[in-house]
């Protein structure tokens, strides 16, 4: 077999359509993407429970109270021995309306409808009607608080999604590995089946000139080893295969057939480009500075958290007690004669806020924590990005010369062939050429195998490797 005609030069051109199909699946199948992505709606979820806090609430409350109690006053006390007994019936109704801002404001609009009935008067009915709104002025001054809760929680949504995608984008880099294990295997299983059908002519070949005396017997039984040694390395190659096989069918929850993967020296493999992008894509490096602007969030909010709770009311009320209902709510709406205006402020404040200030060093401990772990992050990437790189460049300085020495091992072999068959070499010479050939073939698809997944690598370096394998489908 001519293994140089088989094998395609390192060319750039799109990851073929074996990884990619297989990719496809195991974004839409696999159990873990699945898992990574959820955490992103339940981040979302958070912060949209958040904003729906300053949503508008009705409240609404009806209560009957029949009272026949004995009551006690002093002026009583002169003229009936003390004890007095009114019975009362009411039946009263409530109504409200609440609006919260984020600018920390809140707009409360309630209603109050009643009916009275005293024993030995006529039934009466009342209405009142209140609008106040407060605004806070200290710790959520005009929604300060409010807002870095808000982006606290956005960032940790950015976090979520950068972290999951990079959970993903992991679970993809196993899946090309395991994708080129099972490529290498199955190139290995072709390249063993070629030396064992060598293998198999050579013993023909000495077992006939062993009959007509020109070799001697222990020429056939070398031969005979060297073929039972061939067939145990394609076992062994067929073996690694399955295995291979079965991490990508795992992967994906399906069945992967044997032909859905390219071999290294199938006519149809194409080498992977080089992907374009650089390290500020890291996935992880966006967690993290996610992570950090959520961390500074929180301490802001533990900073405003010393401060008191002040709270600027502005309110007015209505109220009528009318023997009809009609006039009731008549006069008592808002802008009636009897009304009330209300202004004030009210003030709350942990003296001391120690749980408040140990809530502030906490935070603090955790921004500078996640604030040097970003630092580490971003020096170790540019190292790997530096490693990576001159790796896949010592892999194609080989990947040349490996291919010079496969010209030389087949020319050597094809040379031993003839001395052999002349007379002058022997056996144990020609099994060398051929073994060397067949190192020669494995160093080879070893250095491609190994390629790919440095080029896959440093997609998933860039924070790419999703849209790198399939497009930015399935996403």
């Amino acid at each position: 077999m001519n293994f140089i005609v088989l094998v395609l030069c390192l060319i750039s051109s799109p990851t073929f359509a074996g990884l990619k199909n297989i990719a496809k699946d195991f974004l839409a199948n696999n159990a873990q993407v699945r898992v990574a992505e959820s955490q992103i709606q339940l981040a979302s979820l958070d912060l949209r429970a958040f904003e729906l806090t300053r949503n508008t609430n009705l409240t609404w409350n009806s209560n009957r109270n029949e009272n026949k109690l004995e009551s006690f006053s002093a002026f009583a006390a002169r003229f009936a021995g003390g004890a007095f007994r009114q019975p009362i019936e009411t039946t009263e109704h409530t109504l409200g309306l609440s609006k919260g801002f984020e600018w920390g404001g809140n707009l409360t609009f309630d209603n109050s409808y009643q009916e009275i009935t005293v024993e030995g008067a006529r039934k009466i009915y009342g209405f009142s009607q209140g609008l106040t709104y407060t605004q806070n002025i200290g710790r959520d001054f005009f929604g300060k608080s409010f807002s870095l809760q808000k982006d606290q929680l956005s960032y940790n949504v950015s976090f979520t999604e950068s972290n999951s995608e990079s959970t993903i984008q992991n679970s993809l880099l196993d899946l090309v590995r395991n994708y080129y294990q099972a490529a290498l295997n199955k190139s290995l299983v072709k390249l063993q089946q070629d030396a064992k059908k060598r293998a198999d002519r050579r013993l023909t070949l000495i077992r006939k000139r062993v009959k007509d005396g020109l070799r001697e017997k222990v020429d056939r039984i070398q031969a005979e080893i060297s073929l039972y040694r061939s067939d145990e390395n394609v076992k062994s190659a067929k073996q690694n295969f399955t295995s291979a096989i079965e991490a990508l069918s795992t992967a994906v929850h399906r069945v992967v057939p044997a032909d859905e993967v390219v071999g290294l020296i199938d006519s149809n493999f194409k080498s992977t480009e080089i992907p374009v992008g650089n390290v500020s894509g890291n996935q992880n490096l966006k967690a993290l500075q996610d992570q950090v602007k959520a961390t500074e969030a929180s301490l802001d909010i533990a900073d405003r958290g010393i401060l008191p709770t002040v709270n600027l009311e502005v309110g007015a009320r209505n109220n009528n007690f009318e023997p009809q209902t009609s006039d009731a709510f008549s006069g008592g709406r808002i802008g009636g004669s009897n009304h009330e205006l209300r202004l004030g402020v009210n003030l709350s404040w942990a003296l001391g806020s120690q749980p408040q200030k140990v809530e502030k060093t906490r935070a603090l401990v955790n921004y500078n924590t996640t604030k040097l772990r970003l630092q580490k992050l971003t020096s170790d990437v540019f190292q790997s990005e530096k490693s990576i790189r001159d790796q896949i460049s010592l892999l194609s300085e080989n990947l040349e010369s490996s291919k010079k020495r496969l010209e030389l091992a087949q020319a050597a072999l094809d040379e031993y062939n003839r001395l052999y068959a002349r007379g002058r070499a022997d056996l144990d010479q020609l099994i060398q050429a051929e073994e060397t050939l067949i190192t020669t073939e494995i160093n080879h698809v070893q250095y491609m195998s190994q390629r790919e997944v440095l080029l896959h690598s440093l997609a998933f370096l860039y924070g790419d490797l999703r849209n790198f394998l399939v497009g930015g489908e399935s996403k």
